[in-house]
């Protein structure tokens, strides 16, 4: 407890932590545990692609159609954070959202380090919606970019038949 008070101290001190209630406290060490469009919004900035384009405007939809834990986790996806903090202005880096040319209807791509998302195209909301879903779910840990890296460029071996 000492140690932990200590570390707060170097934060906050001590004594106005008594003004803040547990949850007040929480929130502005780890941020808000509903992640809101509406600040991701007025973070964002596009680039090769404005606001009001139809992909733009689709991927809003979406995310404003997840429930709370699918925006965490998309949060984590493009992030690596799973929370905003409660101040916007505390946030230093903006979120980025970038059209890319990739095949149709493929899966969106993210790097963390730069809070950026990468959408190719799609023929309807739907599409987007499920491609950004599937994406989200599987893509859970930002730790296995250079272990999948080394271990998918090798050609791969076919021994399905004997010769």
């Amino acid at each position: 407890v000492d140690a932990v008070r200590e570390g707060m101290s170097t934060i906050i001190p001590v004594p106005l932590l008594s003004l803040l209630t547990a949850q007040q406290l929480e929130q502005l060490v780890c941020g808000l545990p509903e992640v809101s469009v509406e600040m991701l919004k007025k973070l964002v900035r596009y680039r090769d692609i404005t606001e009001s384009h139809q992909l733009i405007r689709w991927f809003w939809q979406s995310l404003e159609e997840f429930t709370n834990d699918e925006r965490v986790l998309f949060l984590r996806f493009v992030s690596g954070r799973s929370r905003l903090p409660s101040n916007p202005a505390d946030i230093s880096q903006k979120f980025q959202i970038i059209k890319v040319d990739r095949p149709i209807n493929g899966l969106p791509t993210a790097q963390t380090c730069f809070f950026l998302l990468r959408l190719p195209p799609y023929t309807c909301q739907a599409i987007l919606a499920e491609r950004l879903r599937y994406s989200i779910h599987n893509c859970t840990s930002i730790d296995m970019d250079n272990y999948m890296l080394t271990h998918n460029t090798e050609p791969a071996e076919s021994s399905d038949t004997e010769e």
